[in-house]
């Protein structure tokens, strides 16, 4: 994504209340963003659904889909991400 498809959205973002955008302190050329409540409210409406699906989805393909799943994204991880993962899941794999 360019720079100037990333400000059009996010413009659009801004201007429906739902990102704050603050200048850097130190740097102007920094912006600070941040959910207002109302970007809140709708991530977590967002994301409620998306995990809804994904639940579903898992139900309906089975546990060794999910499995098989699960695989293929941790073997798209880049080495220092999978890493990262492993640290936080013990080794354990999903």
């Amino acid at each position: 994504m360019t720079k100037q498809s990333l400000n059009r959205v996010l413009r659009t973002l801004i201007e429906d209340g739902l990102v704050l955008n603050k200048i850097g302190t130190r740097d102007k050329r920094q912006r600070h963003l941040s959910l207002t409540e109302a970007g809140i409210d709708l991530e977590r409406a967002l994301s409620n659904a998306q995990s809804d699906r994904m639940r579903a989805a898992y139900r309906q393909a089975g546990a060794d889909a999910v499995h098989g799943f699960c695989t293929v994204l941790e073997a798209m991880m880049d080495p220092e991400l999978k890493e990262h993962y492993e640290n936080l899941t013990g080794g354990e794999h999903i």
